[in-house]
């Protein structure tokens, strides 16, 4: 027994000095000096208790080294990744997985455009922007040359190399691609508009339906110079180890409808779940500056923030601006298209990508004149057609401005500068949310809209062989969708369809049906005196009024004398509100026994495959209701069978097998199926998918209301298992009240830091899943007499100089 002792407290030693080595040689660091080249004049950088740094510089660019800094230290393997798929790399530090990932997208032509933006940013005159972003990338670069690497790359055996513009422009370039819902959609589109009959289309919902909610427009009055008159201003992918956007709410309350007399301004950015969270939170002041943002990895300016007079921030859009082109190869001249009776050659280029462990690759990549051709790493493509199908996507038809963009959103001075910013976004679509101090609410969507001709179904492939289908040019900003100081006093936006344009149509998109916006918008116009406590029950609202009308209509398809115990299951459905709190039983028999209804209606006309592609799309949520209300729709009969069924009978069989699987997975009691049981969220890490790496690196968070469009949206994809992993949600709750900007409030789904490491690795993570806030602290005075790390950076020249006078 000793001997086992004595082994075991030996074992429990080594263990104990091995962390404390892999702890001094890796953690972050927070307190003390660090004596900098570079660095023009000592920065102090204030951690507060959840590791949001607090910079206090001297000078910009002093800040924004700072920040570059202090973000490499936090998340540089983070950066790694962002670049890494925006420059079509993964394969070089991941290995041969990731190989098709990089021909995609440098098929896609990311990585293309991203040197195409660089040169162009490389000839523009000086600027503030262009300033502060050189000095953002050298601090990067100080701490990969002076800090403690990541141990990522110890257990990848790599470094990494400095950063530069053209990673950011990459990173950029990823981020407009992340929504992505075109791929997703417009080839299964295509195949159905091919393969099934019209009565199957209409049932669906690829366009806009009446009974979907529209975000009301409200154009401003604008002088000659467009400016807005201020008279009015009161008016293949999962492999991808970084998160894809996937939606947002975000809305903004006028003095009008709250107690402090003062704008209200919230937003929830809906992002893939990940380990670290998406965001970075700094605080950076300097000398007619003081802002508060949320950073995307490796790029300088907040893509949302505030400062103590005005906030921004953002949803998706989800406008289509993607359109495949299936293109005609004239037989005689293989390398030619046809286009208008003439001939355009394919141009091609060859891409070399190197890949760990393996020789370099090289694939050719090949461009008709509408865009680089999709068939090789889109096989939804290559099933449906052996013509050569183009991606005409507006993103690339430009070089960024986002930059620019981001810096001036984040400098502005009043609304004008806003819109101006605002102005210089092409793609991707987003909505840009805004309040000030002054008390004006505004939205714009921002992007770059062309003009198609009316027959165009941008949802189908379209004829590449003449100018018909072409776009006709763009619609001027001044026509994009927007609502300025609206007399309903609120603005409000969660990626469903604007109203129509001032041509009396709907811009084409992949919109969610409004249920988020609705919700959203009833609260909100139940009272007038709202505050920043009683607007948190809004943004964790859990409810989808949708949702208990579609189990009403399953169930009253049922014959109750074929179910034993059907009023219990009746009775929870009957009595459900929508609401997903974590001890209801009705989203457990709803999601699972919607599954089976909608595999036994679609997977012999689509196949399992293209089924499960179906629910991964804007189609699902959007046709759900039609699709399971619908009497006489042909998607009830099955194809595979000499009789016809009947919507009844599908709905009734697919209630058979849902009673009998959760049986099976939760025990006969009905009462014992609780939503808390099927719901799982595990926020992964890069290295997290590889054994015993997962329990290392991955936070698995305690169980939380997923659902499908609540406010709070926290998304899984619909499945036969009953078991639902939440997938995204808010990657951040926002609230302001600009009567008291130092006390705004918010919170990220697991932690500060990207560091294993740390203490901020995942200290947010349970108030997260129990719907808690933090605050976003600006008040100098507080946060310096309270912050227990101090870390100042000190300018390395100077302390040179003073030896030298010294001496």
């Amino acid at each position: 027994m000793k001997k086992i002792l004595f082994i075991f407290l030996g074992v429990f030693f080594i263990l104990i000095v091995g962390l404390q080595i892999l702890n001094y040689h890796f953690s972050p660091k927070y307190s003390g000096e660090i004596d900098l080249e570079k660095l023009n004049s000592d920065t102090d950088i204030f951690f507060d208790d959840f590791g949001i740094p607090h910079i206090y510089a001297q000078n910009a660019e002093d800040a924004y080294f700072s920040l570059g800094y202090i973000h490499a230290q936090e998340r540089l393997f983070q950066m790694e990744m962002m670049r890494r798929v925006g420059t079509g790399t993964l394969a070089e530090i991941l290995g041969e997985d990731l190989v098709e990932v990089d021909k995609f997208f440098r098929t896609l032509g990311i990585p293309k455009h991203a040197k195409w933006s660089d040169a162009v940013w490389a000839n523009n005159k000086k600027s503030p922007w262009k300033a502060a972003t050189n000095a953002y990338l050298s601090g990067i670069n100080s701490y990969i040359e002076n800090g403690k690497l990541p141990i990522e790359y110890t257990l990848l055996g790599t470094k990494p190399r400095l950063f530069t513009t053209e990673d950011i422009h990459g990173i950029i370039g990823y981020m407009s691609f992340t929504f992505a819902m075109a791929m997703k959609t417009d080839p299964l589109v295509t195949k159905m508009a091919r393969t099934l009959t019209p009565a199957h289309m209409e049932v669906l919902s690829i366009h806009t339906l009446p009974s979907h909610h529209v975000i009301p427009l409200n154009y401003p009055k604008r002088t000659d110079e467009n400016a807005i008159m201020s008279d009015n201003l009161m008016s293949m992918l999962d492999k991808i180890p970084v998160p894809l956007l996937e939606g947002s709410n975000a809305w903004v309350i006028s003095p009008q409808k709250t107690a402090s007399g003062e704008v209200l301004f919230l937003n929830d950015t809906h992002i893939g779940f990940s380990q670290p969270s998406v965001w970075f939170e700094a605080h950076i002041e300097y000398p007619g500056y003081s802002y508060y943002g949320n950073h995307l990895a490796g790029v300088p300016f907040g893509l949302v923030g505030h400062t103590r007079t005005h906030s921004y921030g953002l949803t998706m859009f989800e406008n289509d601006d993607q359109d495949f082109y299936e293109e005609q190869v004239d037989p005689l001249k293989p390398n030619h298209t046809i286009f208008n009776n003439g001939y355009i050659p394919i141009r091609n280029r060859t891409e070399k990508i190197a890949v760990k462990g393996q020789s370099t690759i090289e694939f050719e990549i090949n461009e008709s004149y509408h865009g680089p051709i999709m068939n090789e790493v889109i096989p939804e493509i290559g099933k449906l057609t052996s013509n050569p199908v183009a991606s005409w996507w507006v993103y690339l038809l430009e070089p960024t401005k986002a930059l620019e963009a981001t810096y001036k959103l984040a400098h502005a001075a009043d609304i004008h500068e806003v819109e101006h910013a605002v102005r210089l976004i092409h793609a991707p679509g987003l909505n840009v949310m805004y309040g000030d101090k002054k008390g004006n609410i505004a939205w714009w969507a921002a992007a770059k809209l062309p003009n198609r001709p009316k027959h165009v179904n941008s949802k189908i492939f379209l004829n590449g062989s003449t100018d018909k289908d072409e776009p006709k040019g763009w619609l001027p900003f001044e026509e994009n969708p927007m609502s300025i100081n609206p007399a309903s006093g609120f603005v409000a936006t969660a990626n469903n369809q604007p109203d129509t344009l001032s041509n009396g149509v709907f811009f084409p998109g992949y919109y969610y049906p409004g249920d988020r916006w609705d919700r959203i918008a009833k609260v909100i116009n139940s009272r007038n005196d709202w505050t920043q406590e009683d607007i948190k029950n809004l943004q964790l609202e859990s409810i989808n009024e949708k949702h208990p009308i579609n189990a009403k209509s399953m169930i009253d398809a049922v014959n109750p004398n074929l179910f034993e115990g059907f009023e219990t299951i009746k009775l929870a459905l009957s009595k459900w509100n929508g609401d997903h709190k974590l001890s209801n039983t009705a989203p457990t028999l709803y999601y699972k026994w919607l599954y089976h209804t909608l595999k036994l209606m679609m997977s012999d006309e689509l196949g399992n495959e293209d089924f499960e592609n179906f629910l991964s799309t804007f189609l699902y949520i959007r046709s759900v209701p039609n699709l399971i209300s619908t009497e006489n729709s042909p998607w009830w009969n099955n194809v595979n069978t000499s009789q016809v069924e009947s919507r009844n009978e599908i709905i009734e069989k697919a209630l058979t097998i849902s009673l009998k699987e959760l049986s099976n997975q939760f025990g006969s009691n009905c009462e014992d199926w609780t939503w808390e049981k099927a719901v799982v969220l595990v926020h992964e890490h890069p290295l997290g998918a590889k054994k015993p790496l997962d329990r290392i690196f991955n936070v698995k968070s305690s169980a939380v209301p997923a659902n499908e469009e609540a406010v709070n949206k926290l998304a899984f994809k619909l499945n036969g298992s009953g078991i639902y992993h939440v997938k995204s949600g808010a990657a951040m709750r926002i609230i302001i009240d600009f009567a008291n900007v130092e006390s705004s409030e918010s919170i990220i789904p697991t932690g500060q830091s990207g560091n294993v490491f740390s203490k901020h690795y995942k200290d947010q993570s349970e108030m997260y899943a129990n719907g808690q806030y933090r605050p976003q602290l600006m008040n100098e005075s507080f946060i310096k007499s309270n912050s227990k790390n101090h870390l100042k950076l000190r300018a390395k020249i100077k302390i040179q100089e003073s030896s030298n006078t010294t001496k």
